[in-house]
């Protein structure tokens, strides 16, 4: 009993069964929870409603609604037994997930840090889906490994910034790193 789970189903029953054989798929669903000694919630008769597309060449159907806490070997009984009524054009049961979980509780976050709750420094960053291989963004260092570890350019240094800077195009890289030639000025 310990095992028990929310389950809703739902049912719809033939639209031309008459209101005997409506009380007695109910009484079914009931009799079998109760000989399992578990409980009906909640049994709501929604009534006759028009179908979204027929369904065993019919156009509506009549809607039954029951919410059950019982143990899977119980809903295993209830879908078996609806499967074998013939007055049941279609059924649907869904376990319950969300009415007997406890709401999470965030930490306060501290008044002096507005950043400490999102971003935890050397803290793995992961999807919402738990995963962290594609979402990995490595943290950034202040030296660059990328970088090649040669002398830097004089040119780089020396032009200011408003002056046009023509480099030579050459193919060796001693070249490259070798001072452009001056400009002429008039």
């Amino acid at each position: 009993m310990s095992n028990l789970l929310k389950y809703d189903v739902i049912y719809i029953l033939d639209p031309n069964a008459t209101p005997e054989e409506g009380t007695a798929v109910s009484t079914k669903i009931e009799q079998i929870v109760a000989d399992a000694k578990e409980t009906v919630l909640k049994k709501d008769d929604w009534g006759k409603r028009r179908l979204a597309y027929m369904v065993k060449k019919h156009r509506e159907g009549h809607y039954a609604f029951f919410h059950l806490s019982v143990a899977p070997a119980t809903i295993a009984e209830v879908v078996r037994n609806l499967r074998l009524m013939e007055k049941v054009i279609k059924f649907s049961v869904v376990r319950d997930e969300i009415s007997h979980l406890k709401p999470k509780i965030k930490p306060p976050r501290k008044p002096g840090n507005p950043d400490a709750a999102t971003h935890r420094p050397g803290a793995s960053r992961t999807s919402s889906h738990g995963s962290n291989r594609s979402s990995y963004v490595p943290s950034r260092s202040s030296t660059s490994t990328s970088a090649p570890t040669s002398a830097p350019s004089s040119a780089a240094t020396s032009t200011p910034a408003s002056a046009p800077v023509s480099a030579p195009v050459s193919a060796s890289p001693a070249e490259a790193s070798a001072v452009p030639p001056a400009i002429p000025s008039n």
